[in-house]
């Protein structure tokens, strides 16, 4: 059990913040009163299974909702002691009393407080709140209205706070018996603090109208904002007027162990009570709550009383006078004061204090996000660690219903959890930055996730596009026809359902739509058109496994269909297998030889098996007579129309997966076959998707002549791009600080392959080991490492059979990446919009280093390293790195790539790759990668950014590449 949590709260962030309770989880909670006993082992793996995961996980760096702390391991220890020792802390003579006491003493000593003071734990501020408003009232009527009751008196009391003051203080109004009609809600000024100007003139008319005000009521850090009244200028208000003055600070008042934000509390220490939660900004575990009395002798009257069975002593268990049981209405209590000892004596007053500083430190990170986009407004400016934002719509009078749906669309997708708040009869989101384990990635996250929620509930405000309506009305015209009551004939059902899943495939509507195909399926299994609507839906939704078994099943009914074949073959080549999809393209063209689409697979299948000669024959087959292929559009809205650059000959970026299709149409045009003298389709943007210039820097120069005919803006230049060559690239970033590049140079296969190979590799530098790779390959393929000039030979041969026996080979600098305990650690991390992107650590032993072969899924301790990256990038690899990946980000000029790296002991940059060939996409289902799904739509956000900037929807345009 231990063990179970302790790995818990270190793997944090592989867990949902949230996730809704099904409802089967409900029933097992609805059981009637257990009579057998349940082995404990049982009741354990009931715990794991059903309680676990949907708890409200406020120990999560993503939850950002409340102010709650995120507990800590040596806090759940301590409360596991404490539960041994089983001690009841109402009263009498023992140690954890005296435990209770020295913490008392340090919070007299942190508040400045006089020896007199007295403190009492117990459950949160809000009883904190009722003691001290009991104690304020008992302090004006007289300790005799304890017995009397408050019926009994004449005086007419009334209470003051700002209208941010916490709904706790009206209940403990309410449940002293003076009527949550007590208290006085007072205006605040433009940073949400009391005004007191507003403040005295209400005492003042109180007074005049034969009210009694006996208490104020200053709040240090409001729920709502985080706003801390002028302590200073209450105390000496609540002096003037002799009224009790009562600090809330549930958990604003422990910003007093933050050196610089101290000083704010001024005036906290003239309090004549204080109120506040260690199980927040102190991250004690729930709960922790405290009360701290200037005047311990009237906090023993208000509360103490004599009973037969609780006589004191001098001696023996009952000496200790006076108990817990004095200061509060509590007998039974818990020993809360061990989790608060231990965490202040194992962590120290300076590093909780640093928390809190940081955590105040991320909330004005956020501010400047949200400052920094025209889409989102800030409610007031940030006074600690509160965040109130909202996504500004067109329409005001849906703007709160809109960004209500955004906070709860955050919290399902269980990356950020906010919360919301009313301020000024105006909803806004809240987010409150606690929690020790949140960084800077949160707030990314939270950022990019309400843009990104935002910008499809905007979308959806806009008039719905008139081809999108006719097909929904013709998609309800078919639900009706489809009721189950109509009793149809099979071949109608079947014509029904294929004609709504075609519908629903159009519009977007991925997972009705395979439903419908799925119910054909089962209807009529050798429906052509269904199993090519099928195939084609699993494709688009990445399940290209299940996609090659529907197209396999469609061949072996239509054997002589060219169109089955090519979809087959393109399926199988997206799943490497070359030799298998080359057999089917074959087949195609055997039953229709100018087919362009198996022309085009067979000039991959043949690149990819090491063929480059018969491809070409392929090739121009394929594109000569069109070269413009427009995509899909599902949106219900006018579609955004885009160009999208590819080659022919491969190189190409898969960024068409992070084209919105419901909000872009794209038009595809390979750009080394265009025939300038066709039209392009109207557009607002020109996305360059041809990332490898090793590959295809003959596209490059196309698509920069392409450019020609359009005045739109461009999204990674070909210009930009045709500097990223791998030789190119190590020639300009070895001379950037920080940065290790490697030497390259590409050399004929044949030079080196001959008897002076050796020699003309050390002529130019290189020693051994070295790598070798032929251009215009990544991810591993056709790359070897050489140890000595005896093994050149068996590494050139390793190569052969590729493309390069007949062209060149680039051999280059080997840069020993291990570190101290012998683990290579890659990170990559993704250029958007200039800005960084973690993306992920892959760890191994090999030289070799790839995410998928670096056994990440069976090594807890690497995912959990990979997670800290993801979660903290600037603190994993240091300012020195940090600075030199800003100046390569610089010196790219792209407005989208990647950068594969490690660092060095010295904190330096050793570069393996950077370009613009790398795509982000989101990991498989299995839970262990779920702490990196944020970070993967964290840089899916930033690219719709782009996109929707670069095409004039948001505001700030794309600046112009400065070009020689």
């Amino acid at each position: 059990m231990l063990d179970d949590m302790l790995g818990y709260m270190e793997n944090m962030r592989e867990f949902p913040v949230w996730q809704v309770i099904p409802n089967e989880v409900r029933a097992r909670f609805r059981e009637d009163l257990p009579v057998q006993p349940t082995p404990l082992a049982n009741v354990h793996a009931e715990f794991m299974t059903s309680i676990l995961p949907f708890a409200a996980r406020n120990a999560h760096p993503g939850f950002l909702g409340w102010v709650q702390g995120g507990g800590t391991a040596v806090g759940m220890l301590a409360e596991m002691l404490a539960a041994g020792l089983n001690a009841n802390v109402g009263g009498r003579d023992q140690i954890p009393l005296e435990v209770e006491k020295q913490v008392t003493h340090w919070m007299r000593s942190l508040f400045h407080f006089p020896p007199a003071a007295s403190g009492l734990f117990v459950t949160g501020t809000s009883m904190a709140n009722l003691l001290a408003v009991l104690l304020a009232r008992d302090v004006r009527l007289g300790p005799d209205v304890r017995r009397r009751g408050v019926a009994s008196c004449a005086q007419k009391l009334t209470a003051y706070a700002s209208v941010a003051v916490h709904g706790s203080i009206g209940r403990a109004l309410d449940f002293a018996g003076l009527g949550s009609g007590a208290l006085r809600l007072i205006a605040v000024d433009s940073r949400q603090r009391i005004d007191l100007a507003a403040l005295e003139q209400a005492i003042r008319a109180d007074r005049t109208r034969g009210f009694t005000p006996f208490l104020i009521i200053g709040t240090a850090g409001t729920v709502d904002t985080g706003a801390i009244d002028d302590l200073d200028g209450m105390a000496a208000l609540g002096a003037r007027y002799q009224l009790w003055f009562h600090a809330d600070g549930a958990y604003g008042a422990l910003a007093m162990l933050a050196p610089e934000l101290a000083p704010r509390l001024q005036g906290i220490e003239r309090a004549d009570s204080l109120a506040f939660d260690f199980h927040k900004w102190a991250q004690v575990p729930y709960d922790a709550g405290f009360i701290l009395v200037r005047d311990g002798e009237r906090q023993q009257q208000a509360f103490a009383s004599s009973c037969s069975y609780l006589m004191r002593e001098q001696r023996g268990m009952s000496a200790g006078s006076p108990w817990p049981c004095d200061l509060g209405p509590d007998l039974s209590r818990g020993f809360r004061a061990l989790k608060t000892w231990a965490t202040l004596k194992v962590y120290g007053m300076n590093a909780i204090g640093a928390v809190i500083q940081r955590s105040c430190e991320l909330a004005r990170y956020l501010e400047r996000r949200i400052l920094g986009s025209t889409e989102l407004e800030l409610m007031a400016p940030v006074e600690l660690n509160i965040v109130c934002f909202r996504y500004r719509f067109a329409e005001e009078k849906l703007a709160d219903q809109l960004n209500r749906q955004i906070v709860i669309q955050l919290q399902e997708s269980g990356a950020v959890a906010p919360s919301t708040t009313t301020i000024g009869g105006r909803l806004w989101i809240r987010a409150a930055v606690v929690n020790h384990r949140t960084s800077q990635a949160e707030m990314d996250t939270l950022v990019a996730a309400t843009l990104a929620a935002g910008r499809v509930l905007r979308w959806a405000q806009q008039p719905q596009w008139q081809p999108w309506r006719e097909r929904d009305s013709r998609r309800q015209r078919l639900d009706v026809l489809l009721d189950p009551a109509s009793n149809l004939r099979q071949d109608v059902a079947v014509a029904l359902h294929f004609e709504r899943a075609t519908l629903l495939a159009e519009m977007g509507h991925n997972l009705e739509a395979r439903g419908d195909y799925l119910k054909v399926l089962e209807l009529d299994p050798a429906h052509r058109l269904n199993l090519f609507g099928l195939g084609r839906l699993l494709v688009s939704m990445g399940h290209r496994k299940a996609a090659q078994m529907v197209y396999a099943e469609a061949v072996k009914y239509y054997p002589d269909d060219v169109a089955l074949r090519v979809n087959l073959g393109s399926v199988l080549l997206e799943t490497d297998h070359p030799a298998e999809a080359r057999s089917h393209y074959e087949r195609a063209l055997a039953l229709d030889p100018e087919f362009p689409q198996a022309h085009g697979g067979m000039y991959y299948a043949l690149t990819r098996l090491g063929e480059p000669e018969r491809a070409r024959l392929h090739q121009e087959k394929a594109f000569a007579a069109n070269a413009l292929f427009p995509s899909p559009y599902r949106g219900d809205g006018e579609p955004i129309p885009v160009l999208l650059l590819v080659s022919s000959t491969g190189g190409n970026t898969p960024i068409e997966k992070l084209v919105d299709e419901r909000i872009f149409q794209t038009y595809v045009v390979v750009a080394d076959f265009y025939d300038t003298k066709t039209p392009l389709p109207l557009h607002r943007l020109v996305i360059n998707g041809i990332g490898d210039c090793d590959a295809a820097g003959h596209a490059l120069r196309a698509a920069e002549s392409l450019l020609a005919f359009t005045a739109a803006p461009v999204l990674n230049h070909p210009t930009a791009v045709r500097a990223t060559g791998r030789c190119e690239n190590a020639s300009r970033l070895q001379a950037l600080p920080g940065i290790h590049a490697p030497v390259m140079v590409t050399f004929p296969y044949a030079l080196l392959a001959g008897q002076d190979g050796a020699a003309t590799l050390a002529g130019r530098g290189f020693s051994f080991p070295l790598l070798l790779r032929t251009p215009g390959f990544h991810g591993g393929q056709h790359f070897v490492r050489v140890e000595s000039v005896a093994e050149l030979g068996d590494g050139l041969a390793e190569l052969g059979g590729s493309r390069a026996a007949a062209g060149e080979v680039t051999a280059i600098e080997y840069l020993d990446a291990r570190g101290a305990d012998g683990w290579v650690r890659k990170y990559r991390v993704m250029m958007v919009g200039g800005r960084l992107y973690p993306l992920h650590l892959a760890i191994s032993k090999q030289w070799k280093v790839h995410y998928f072969s670096a056994d990440m899924r069976d090594r807890p301790e690497h995912r959990e390293e990979e997670a800290k990256f993801l979660a903290d990038m600037p603190g994993v690899l240091g300012e020195r790195a940090m600075a030199a990946l800003e100046r390569l980000l610089a010196t790219m000029r792209l407005d989208y790539g990647g950068i594969d790296f490690a660092v060095n002991q010295k904190g330096e940059i050793l570069l393996f790759e950077a370009n613009a060939t790398m795509v982000v996409e989101q990991p498989d289902e299995d839970p262990r990668w779920d702490y990196r799904r944020a970070g993967v739509e964290r840089i899916h956000a930033a690219v719709r950014d782009l996109l929707l900037t670069g095409a004039g929807v948001l505001p700030g345009p794309i600046a112009a590449l400065d070009l020689p």
